[in-house]
């Protein structure tokens, strides 16, 4: 068996914690790569399930201690990562982020934006600029900020995600009587108990005087980041009560299990000492902040080696 990587800050010895909920100040430890048992989100404003994905996760020194302190199961990576390769979405990929559900509330399309989120102000490197560029060329509508006390980065929902796929309620799960493991009212199905990846399909909710687009818009992420990323496309969508909304955020940049950055063409850059030592949450909300969906936090935890001494 191969020596497991040891992820080490002034001499102390790290792992990673993920933590989700309806918001920020809701989060508890969940399971990554468990693809059957997705975090179930009910709350005033959002009915649906979460599931986190860090590919490498096991190979780190500390992840089963880490996950017995947290009460959690000790689970390989997920096959998410060979079906999603599969189905074009990239050999590299290193996480993901699925969110399937329906708001219950209508929402305009500029209103619903994932969020990066900080609390303190980053140790930024000479290379930060290099960075904001390539964020800024992956995504033309995100909007940057790491110079502030609370850095962020912040982009519409229809933007941001690598994948989006629209559909309506099923009528069981509108009432209710759906899935027996999601017995409450509303809560759309979890569509990839054995780890699918769920295709691009937005068909639903292309306006008819965008049908001569349809044909490259429902089926493509890239050209439909770019039509929403132009506010007046973005401006007349709407996120409807009756539509479930099935979503990835995936990328082979982010490597979770250890925070670190991959760029193509520069060096790793360990992210760690640059966020201050912070967690990085992202955040599913409002872009006034009055509401928020979902929040899932990243956090380097110090590894416990003798859980009896705890």
């Amino acid at each position: 068996m191969p020596e497991k990587t040891a992820v080490v800050h002034d001499n102390v010895k790290y792992r990673i914690r993920v933590s989700a909920g309806p918001d920020v100040k809701s989060l508890r430890p969940i399971n990554v790569n468990d693809d059957a048992n997705p975090l179930l989100i009910d709350s005033d404003e959002f009915a649906g399930h979460v599931m986190f994905r860090i590919k490498g996760q096991d190979q780190i020194h500390g992840y089963e201690q880490g996950q017995q302190q947290d009460g959690l199961a000790v689970l390989p990576d997920s096959s998410w990562f060979q079906n999603a390769a599969a189905a074009g979405k990239g050999n590299n990929l290193l996480m993901s982020m699925q969110l399937v559900g329906r708001f219950k509330r209508e929402w305009s399309g500029e209103e619903i934006v994932l969020a990066v989120l900080f609390e303190k102000p980053f140790k930024l490197p000479a290379v930060a600029s290099l960075a904001i560029k390539f964020f800024k060329a992956i995504d033309p509508a995100l909007q940057i900020d790491v110079q502030c006390q609370e850095p962020y980065f912040i982009s519409p929902l229809m933007t941001s995600m690598d994948t989006i796929n629209v559909t309506k309620i099923a009528s069981d799960e509108s009432n209710g009587s759906g899935d027996k493991n999601t017995a409450h009212s509303g809560v759309p199905a979890w569509p990839s108990y054995n780890a699918e990846s769920i295709p691009e399909d937005t068909s639903l909710v292309i306006l008819e005087e965008d049908t001569k687009k349809k044909g490259k818009l429902e089926k493509n992420s890239g050209a439909r980041k770019g039509h929403f990323a132009k506010s007046k496309n973005l401006s007349k969508h709407r996120f409807m009560k009756d539509h479930v909304y099935s979503v990835e955020l995936c990328n082979p940049f982010l490597d979770c299990s250890k925070i670190s950055l991959k760029l193509p063409g520069l060096f790793n850059i360990d992210l760690y000492k640059i966020l201050n030592e912070q967690p990085i949450t992202y955040a599913i909300k409002t872009q006034d902040g009055s509401a928020t969906f979902v929040a899932v936090s990243l956090e380097l935890v110090p590894v416990v080696e003798d859980l009896s001494t705890i």
